[in-house]
């Protein structure tokens, strides 16, 4: 099926301070947002760098900004009927209007392999006005500039003054690049090139002269290539699903991460780079206690690892404040993050006259290791040596300060005063609720330092590095948890507890499954039990903070799947927006990853290090997939048809295979043999290249 989102109304919601409801593209770096009436039709330039780095962290308009807003009238079109087709598959934006004798078609491409916006209007000529134009954004104190000169119109955008912690720059040059007139039709295109001084010291330069050296040809050159992108894009994985909606959002759903994760210095915060107004709510900026992280969640399953390049370098550039607050705040060696980070080392929130030194720790000391999760979930799914390497010294940093934190007595490793829930200490310097500070034994921790250990142990065997720490790694690894359960004041079933000073469920401790990884199917039945029974008793379908992990752990849980597709389709219907993002109120593009993510867990499941072939999906309905990525870096495809399950396994490293029997009957083809799986876990050796089948025998 193709996949496009058709949208039938102007956006009412654009500009906006969180997700616009116009189609969206983007490039990975810049982003175009589709605003305005037929007759005026505004494109909001976004990009990633493109930061009012302001460190006075109360001023509500600091952090990432729209760059420019390029105007395009066609006034014989004010009462068209509206009709914009984003069209996911190819990353183009089309309007189509008409009014009597007169139509036109208005196509839209950032192009995939620059930080270029190719604009084309096909029309009926004569008697179609039609123009192209740049406006300034002079808001919020803005530095602006304007010029046109030899057929280049640019505008400048800045922030630099004596408050900002980073000077930003940004241009937008737009040139009309041809003209051509046939058959009672005329064509227009222009090319509006974007720089920044993030991009280049010489942007100023640089950027119109782009803009000066287009013609035709280079339109076509630049379209041809943006095809051959994404093309290569979707190839590397795909899904297709009989429930046409579900299909759609989960191309959705990487679309818009693929449109704002590319800038490998600059990567997206809360809102991306779809940022169309000044103010974006929280600074758009880099949430370490779930939502950075959020959005590449369903990544390493979806077979898009590259997408996660950009994702270490925000920690990499603030290692060295978070090295100093956990030496001077702590004492302690290794890594305490705040909540609130900027790019290039900025912190982009705080309350001076707090408790916590004038920073938003929050009360939570798991900020750093949280972050650690995608690479995690990137190394195990591709056992890549070289990604180790780059990550390594941030997991180890991450190690040291447990080393030094945690406390050992009775047999066991123990936190204080590191809480599950935020302390809202933004509230001021008179809000001190002792008693929500000190939780004990934070269910959040004992997972996501758990989870740290056996990273931390198996990257360094990985790569050869410091022998002599992974006895400490693999001591904590072993007493530290696991997670508590108790009885359910309302009928006795045990369920997951938050903190062993306060005991009882808690809507994140389902967080100590996903994306902790502690909890699975293969754990004992005691805790497996309690997970499910927490699941049933949160209920949290419909929750501002915890989409994109509530549902992916429901389907490690083997929950229902009918039910819960029909939870994902109640989001959608509720919270969706006409571009195929999924707006609640306390995150932005971290939904980009429930839908893919879900479904990749209800197809294809691995984290326990057996893979899974469709352990929940509704065996009623017929589905494939091709190349999701499995832990152990394996590459599968796999398909059921009329409840009958075949699949193809690729090793791509030579790990070892551990193959759940996916039902009674199948078999594996294996070296030229085949062999039963009788067994409910089958193990295989397996070489780089190799590939195993698997089929009902």
């Amino acid at each position: 099926m193709k996949h496009v989102f058709t949208i039938r109304k102007p956006a009412a919601c654009t500009p906006a301070v969180n997700l616009p409801d116009g189609a969206v593209t983007g490039n990975g770096d810049l982003a175009v947002t589709w605003a305005g009436t037929t007759d005026r039709i505004r494109l909001y330039v976004g990009k990633c760098d493109f930061w009012n780095a302001d460190p006075r962290h109360v001023d509500p308009n600091g952090g990432v900004a729209p760059l420019g807003l390029i105007e395009i009238l066609l006034p014989q079109f004010a009462y068209s009927p509206y009709h914009v087709e984003q069209d996911m598959d190819r990353a183009r934006l089309t309007g189509y209007f008409s009014e009597g004798a007169f139509d036109a078609t208005l196509t839209v491409v950032v192009c995939a392999t620059e930080n270029t916006v190719l604009i084309e209007l096909d029309h009926t000529f004569p008697g179609i006005s039609a123009s192209a134009g740049l406006l300034t954004l002079p808001e919020n104190d803005a530095g602006v500039e304007e010029c046109t000169f030899g057929g280049l119109q640019y505008t400048v955008r800045s922030f630099d003054n004596e408050h900002t912690y980073f000077p930003t720059y940004g241009m937008c040059a737009l040139r009309e690049v041809e003209r051509v007139r046939r058959n009672g039709r005329q064509r227009i295109r222009w090319a509006v090139c974007v720089g920044t001084n993030h991009d280049s010291a010489a942007w100023r330069n640089i950027t119109p002269e782009r803009a000066m050296a287009f013609d035709g040809g280079a339109f076509d050159e630049r379209l041809a290539a943006h095809g051959c992108w994404w093309s290569d894009f979707w190839a590397k994985s795909g899904v297709s699903l009989s429930d046409e909606e579900l299909e759609l959002h989960w191309y959705a759903g990487l679309y818009a991460v693929a449109c704002c994760a590319r800038n490998r210095r600059f990567p997206p915060g809360l809102w991306g780079n779809y940022v169309t107004k000044d103010g974006m709510e929280w600074f758009g900026d880099y949430h370490l206690n779930y939502n950075v992280e959020g959005p590449f969640y369903a990544l390493a399953s979806s077979n898009h690892t590259e997408l996660t390049d950009c994702y270490l370098a925000p920690l990499y550039d603030f290692m060295p404040h978070a090295r100093q607050y956990a030496r001077d705040f702590l004492g302690c060696r290794g890594l305490y993050f705040p909540v609130n980070l900027g790019p290039l080392g900025f912190e982009s929130d705080g309350r001076r006259d707090t408790k916590e030194h004038g920073r938003l720790f929050l009360g939570q000391k798991t900020n750093g290791t949280y972050a650690a999760v995608i690479p995690m979930m990137r190394w195990y799914a591709t056992r890549d040596t070289e990604y180790a390497k780059e990550a390594y010294p941030f997991v180890r940093a991450c190690a040291e300060f447990w080393e030094d934190y945690l406390s050992f007595k009775d047999g066991k490793y123990h936190t204080d005063f590191d809480t599950l829930n935020e302390v809202a200490w933004w509230s001021g310097p008179d809000y001190m609720p002792e008693e929500l500070f000190n939780d004990a034994d934070c269910i959040l921790s004992l997972g996501l330092v758990r989870m740290l250990m056996k990273l931390v142990v198996d990257m360094a065997r990985a790569l050869g590095v410091d022998g002599e720490c992974i006895p400490k790694w693999e001591h904590i690894a072993g007493r530290f948890g696991p997670a508590e359960t108790v009885p359910d004041p309302a009928d006795g079933k045990p369920v997951l507890s938050a903190t062993s000073n306060r005991p009882g469920l808690r809507a994140l401790c389902l967080r100590y499954m996903y994306p902790a990884e502690q909890i699975g199917f293969y754990s004992t039945p005691e805790l497996y039990e309690a997970a499910r029974n927490s699941l049933e008793k949160l209920s949290s379908w419909d929750d501002d903070n915890l989409f994109c992990e509530f549902y992916p752990t429901a389907a490690r849980l083997g929950y229902d799947p009918k039910r819960l597709i029909a939870h994902m389709h109640d989001v959608i219907r509720v919270r969706g927006l006409p571009n195929g993002m999924i707006r609640y109120g306390g995150g932005g593009i971290e939904n980009c990853a429930s839908v893919p993510g879900t479904v990749n867990e209800m197809l294809l499941q691995s984290y326990e290090h057996v893979l899974r072939l469709f352990p929940n999906w509704d065996r009623d309905q017929d589905a494939s997939f091709t190349r999701l990525r499995a832990y152990g870096a394996f590459v599968v495809s796999g398909e059921i048809r009329g409840g009958e399950i075949r699949a193809e396994i690729v090793s791509e490293k030579g790990s070892l295979l551990r193959l759940e029997k996916p039902g009674e009957g199948y078999a594996a083809a294996y070296r030229g043999e085949v062999r039963p799986l009788t067994e409910t876990i089958t193990e295989f050796e397996t070489a780089p290249g190799e590939t195993l089948s698997v089929y009902r025998a």
